[in-house]
């Protein structure tokens, strides 16, 4: 029987623990997470059997809706009136990454974190350590590329904290809806920043549109809604020839089948028909040299019903 664990057996997360889920080093943190840690309340304790009991029962319920399978055309709408309400934000209450956080991260004391759940106080500590996560992940693999293009860019807040990370990079938001656009706009005439936004299709990319050879393209949150269509996406960018590219995403094949919180997210991700066999791919080119696989794992940090994995790639022969 396992050692029984009191809820007053407070825990944290630090910059210890961000070195341990993105394999680095204490000294290659950005400040940003260094100090975030500090400022962010991160306390927690692993969930005891009724929380767990009830937490289940909110994603079952979850799953269980008619509404949560959208057709592309549904999708598209709601994703272009989301982002308009960001860009309405913008203009009531100025350029901050509160006013273009994504309405659909909500607030909930239950977190996924190192295949366990745990539960916090901090009903915000999903973005908390999203946004810490985004700061690793951007000085960590994008520091030496002078052109950065994220696709399905959203609300445009990756490009916000890009731009404040890197005030002199060129910066490129490409997203299917026309409202993200219009932020990137925003943004680029209120911050004097190189910021540009286009309307760009994954799904169906145009091949007309150009990428700068040996730039980085990163994606985050983004492919998740192109299901098992993303063949298309990976053959643009295999023309494009990037210097590297960079998903934070949550990828069903590092999911655990055995592991009742992965069964879940798994059974989530398949109803809502989210991104699938896009990492096997990108092995089955690795092993045919067309791809070099830089990085692939999964951080294990939540995620309320799902979670991210990081994976870092280019293609061979630029």
């Amino acid at each position: 029987m396992g050692r029984i664990v009191h809820k007053s057996e407070k825990n944290t997360i630090g910059p210890a623990d961000f070195c341990r889920m993105f394999a680095c080093e204490m000294q290659d943190l950005p400040e940003q997470v260094i100090s975030g840690s500090k400022h962010v309340n991160t306390t927690y304790h692993d969930a005891d059997w009724p929380e767990m009991e009830k937490y289940i029962l909110s994603v079952l319920q979850q799953i269980s809706v008619p509404y949560i399978v959208r057709s592309r055309d549904e999708n598209l709408e709601a994703f272009e009136k989301g982002w308009r309400e960001n860009l309405e934000a913008l203009f009531c209450d100025g350029i901050s990454m509160e006013s273009l956080k994504p309405k659909y991260f909500r607030t909930s004391k239950f977190l996924r974190y190192n295949k366990k759940l745990i539960v916090t106080e901090n009903l915000n500590l999903e973005f908390d350590l999203f946004t810490l996560a985004r700061y690793l992940i951007f000085t960590k693999y994008l520091s030496s590329y002078e052109d950065i293009y994220e696709l399905g860019c959203g609300s445009c807040q990756n490009l916000l904290l890009l731009t404040e990370l890197f005030p002199a990079k060129r910066l490129y938001g490409l997203d299917w809806t026309k409202a993200s656009a219009e932020i990137a706009k925003v943004l680029a005439d209120k911050l004097g920043r190189h910021i540009e936004g286009a309307v760009f299709d994954m799904m169906n990319p145009d091949s007309d549109f150009t990428i700068k050879h040996g730039s980085a393209i990163i994606t985050i949150h983004a492919l998740e809604q192109i299901g098992v269509a993303h063949d298309k996406l990976l053959s643009f960018l295999m023309r494009a020839k990037p210097g590297i590219v960079v998903h934070y995403e949550p990828i069903v094949e590092f999911y655990d089948e055995n592991n009742l919180l992965d069964q879940l997210a798994l059974v989530y991700s398949q109803k809502r028909n989210y991104l699938s066999g896009f990492y096997t791919e990108l092995c089955r080119l690795q092993e045919m040299n067309k791809v070099e696989i830089i990085a692939a794992f999964r951080p294990c940090l939540g995620g309320i019903v799902h979670e991210a994995s990081l994976m870092v790639w280019r293609p061979k022969g630029q």
